[in-house]
């Protein structure tokens, strides 16, 4: 029985909807879903603890979502295995602070540099490992981020893109992705 990771978004937590339907949608398969404290803990806090529980738990895939997503692709910085970035944030400092105001953008704009513009730039320039399949599921309705077009110039090195119709920037039809992560395990 292989362990399927699922990050939560902000404002989530480890009980989260697309986390619970991953259990129903891979019932042979483990799902781990912790929750992590965006608001007090630093990204390199957050990466340290998705790092931890990737080693103890032996998680195969990671699947995250929103914020979840982003942290997902910078968590590629040392998990290998195929993973799934759903809606993720990818202008995160503009992003906190458009949607939410406060102050955590700030702590994300060195971390956003070192790690995920660095992950980016790997696969820009075809470093992207063999062993990392990268996967996105994306919204042509997302109302929170948008057009996903930008994303796709940042990680132009992808296995795969599912593209999906009013499922808002929630991702309302994740469930209708099992076939699809299915095929990565």
């Amino acid at each position: 029985m292989s362990t399927i990771m699922y990050i939560h978004g902000y404002g989530s937590n480890g009980n989260a909807i697309k986390g619970q339907s991953l259990r129903r949608m891979f019932p042979l398969h483990r799902v781990v879903s912790p929750t992590f404290d965006y608001d007090n803990r630093s990204p390199w806090e957050i990466q340290e603890q998705i790092r931890k529980t990737v080693a103890s738990e032996e998680v195969k895939m990671i699947v995250g979502s929103s914020f979840g997503g982003y942290q997902t692709l910078c968590a590629t910085a040392f998990f290998h295995g195929p993973v799934w970035a759903i809606n993720p944030v990818h202008d995160v400092v503009n992003t906190i602070h458009r949607i939410f105001g406060n102050d955590i953008s700030d702590v994300y704009f060195d971390f956003d540099s070192k790690v995920f513009r660095h992950q980016s730039k790997l696969n820009c320039n075809g470093e992207w490992p063999d062993d990392t399949p990268l996967n996105f599921a994306l919204s042509t309705d997302d109302e929170l981020l948008g057009d996903h077009h930008p994303l796709l110039e940042l990680f132009p090195k992808h296995q795969s893109v599912v593209w999906k119709d009013r499922c808002g920037h929630r991702f309302y039809r994740f469930e209708e992705l099992r076939d699809d992560i299915a095929a990565t395990l």
